[in-house]
């Protein structure tokens, strides 16, 4: 999960008489874009790299925006379906799975053009592998995670694992934590101030070339998802803001209040929104929702599925859909419009 760049040495000026002669000017070269970066652009604080709301905030971001963005760019990935996930466009696997665990989508477009170039790139390109997940630098992609929607869920479900462990309290799976000391592999000596900060050395232990106090190597490393990310959040695109208080939930299908809870889709953890942003998942719902939407317990399906599933009963043939506070509601449309009083249908099961 790292991105290598190549040093480009300019020719030093030489100075006529008796004046001194300039040094060498180190410029730094863009291996994904090509893009030249001067010395001045050099400027990341490597113990903060990104604020916590960077990567986990634009809950309101639209798959509508995301797939305006990606043709603007001229991206390969604007005109992409994965079959692996119903033919489902990049700008909604982006948006839906990255909303399913509280990522950002405008983090997660950042991530895709460090580890893959697909985000300003024409071409498919390391498609397989868009986010680097599961991708260790010593061998190949697991082979579970390949395909770009496996590699967004993949990518958005770690990254919430690692807020997860430091929401707790604990270090990140490899030894990240916020006020801890840790040596990257430049290596640099990083003491992280933000857990977004730990969160990104967890999936890149490389500081690389765009940090003020370390890194200036050959790798472009976590600083570069800060350039990146900076570029298209401040480039000029119009990403809104959000239009009411609370939490857009893909697993609600709708913005949950302040105070609300979810049963998350992707993992069957509570989270809850607080102050705009989801919390971390928890396996007990919290006390204090204002309101909820909990997996529907299925007598037809022997089983709890999430909010927003549609199932055909088997003692009535009639179609119903899990809504709010774990109520089965009646939707006769669904086996012909795939939607329900609740929105469209999570998942559907016929009889």
């Amino acid at each position: 999960m790292k991105t290598r760049l190549w040093w480009l040495m300019v020719p030093a000026l030489l100075a006529v008489g008796c004046g001194p002669v300039e040094e060498e000017q180190d410029e730094f070269v863009d291996e994904l874009t090509g893009q030249v970066l001067q010395r001045a652009t050099v400027k990341y604080d490597m113990h903060r790299l990104l604020e916590d709301d960077n990567l986990l905030g634009h809950q309101w971001i639209t798959t509508e925006q995301v797939q305006a963005f990606l043709t603007q760019q001229g991206s390969y990935l604007a005109t992409y379906r994965d079959p692996a996930f119903s033919n489902k466009t990049a700008a909604a696997l982006i948006v839906e799975r990255s909303k399913a665990f509280g990522i950002s989508p405008l983090y997660m477009l950042a991530r895709i053009q460090v580890e893959s170039s697909l985000v300003q790139s024409g071409t498919s390109n390391n498609l397989s592998k868009a986010t680097g997940c599961g991708c260790p630098d010593s061998s190949g992609c697991d082979a579970q995670y390949v395909g770009f929607g496996k590699q967004i869920d993949c990518s958005a479900k770690k990254l919430r694992g690692y807020f997860t462990d430091l929401d707790a309290g604990r270090a990140t799976v490899s030894g990240w934590k916020v006020g801890t000391t840790k040596a990257t592999l430049d290596p640099c000596s990083v003491k992280p101030t933000n857990k977004a900060t730990a969160a990104l050395y967890t999936y890149t232990p490389w500081v690389g070339a765009y940090a003020t106090q370390c890194g200036r190597t050959t790798v472009g490393g976590s600083s570069l998802v800060s350039v990146i990310y900076h570029r298209y959040a401040d480039g000029g695109f119009n990403w809104g803001a959000p239009t009411s208080t609370g939490c857009v939930s893909e697993t609600a299908g709708t913005t949950v209040p302040e105070l609300g809870c979810v049963q998350s889709s992707s993992d069957a953890m509570w989270r809850q929104c607080v102050s705009g942003v989801f919390t971390a998942g928890s396996t007990t719902r919290p006390t204090n929702c204002t309101q909820a939407w909990p997996w529907c317990s299925s007598a037809t399906l022997g089983r709890s599925v999430p909010a927003r599933t549609c199932v055909q009963s088997s003692s009535n043939q009639q179609w119903s859909q899990c809504g709010v506070g774990g109520a089965w509601v009646s939707s006769p449309m669904a086996p012909d419009s795939g939607a329900g009083p609740v929105g469209a249908c999570f998942e559907m099961y016929w009889l």
